[in-house]
């Protein structure tokens, strides 16, 4: 049944994706060059963006950037914008984790988790949606985390207080751009496979019993954070904005076993 939707809905589009080179930042990026994006990868290594954009088509560029660096957010905008002439939609993927007790932080710890986690993105964002305001409007999408606002996880109490603010930023640079076309929204992943999750899905007891929590029977895997990525940044959401999306196969919803 044809419901008139375009087989390439993000044609003309570009798009930037921070933390590109790996895991889900990559699906994303995947799945918005078959949706017809240009695409901009950005993160540390260049060999892992070069992986990555060797599967995506050949205008995609690569940016070698540290975001947990100062003023390493103000390049990544400049030479984004210089090198793809505008940006539409961008995708503020990029992230750490911390496990260390909140009794146990140090203001190091503390300051580096907030650089990368929420001070990058809403500069990223901030700059943006400016940028995307006086060409038109776009889309901006923010990964937080279910552990953010929904779970609590023992040991994750920095980790919790940097995803919660990316859910207020989302909501606030929403009200602030929509005036001018920008849609700001954010998608909330569950625990899903990647690198940063590598070590839960490396045990099994560890696996099934997480497993069991969830609604659906399984855990996420990249390409369901990217297809939620990919409604945001279409065309098919354009009636929505400042909302935090939950993918997370029914884990905050589910009854725990």
């Amino acid at each position: 049944m044809n419901h008139g939707l375009p087989a390439h809905p993000l044609a003309g589009r570009t798009a930037l994706v921070t933390g590109g080179g790996r895991g889900i930042g990559a699906s994303i990026a995947g799945l918005l060059a078959t949706a017809g994006a240009r695409l901009a990868l950005a993160g540390r290594s260049q060999e892992s963006l070069s992986k990555v954009a060797a599967g995506l088509p050949d205008d995609t560029i690569t940016i070698t950037v540290d975001l947990g660096r100062p003023g390493e957010a103000e390049r990544l905008f400049a030479t984004a914008v210089e090198r793809l002439g505008r940006v539409d939609i961008l995708v503020n993927n990029a992230a750490a984790e911390n496990f260390t007790l909140g009794s146990e932080l140090t203001e190091d710890e503390s300051d580096e988790m907030w650089r990368i986690n929420t001070r990058t993105p809403l500069i990223l964002a901030g700059r943006f949606a400016k940028h995307m305001g006086a060409n038109g409007g776009g889309s901006i999408v923010n990964l937080s985390s279910v552990i953010g606002s929904e779970r609590a996880i023992a040991n994750q109490s920095l980790y919790a207080t940097t995803k919660a603010g990316v859910d207020g930023m989302t909501r606030a640079l929403a009200a602030e751009w929509g005036p001018r076309g920008v849609r700001v929204n954010a998608v909330r992943p569950a625990v899903t496979r990647s690198d940063m999750s590598a070590a839960i899905f490396a045990s099994a007891d560890l696996t099934e019993t997480l497993t069991a929590q969830y609604a659906l029977g399984r855990m996420g895997e990249p390409e369901d954070i990217a297809e939620a990525v990919l409604f945001f940044a279409s065309p098919a959401s354009s009636f929505i904005t400042g909302q935090t999306l939950s993918v997370d196969g029914g884990w905050i919803t589910a009854l725990v076993h």
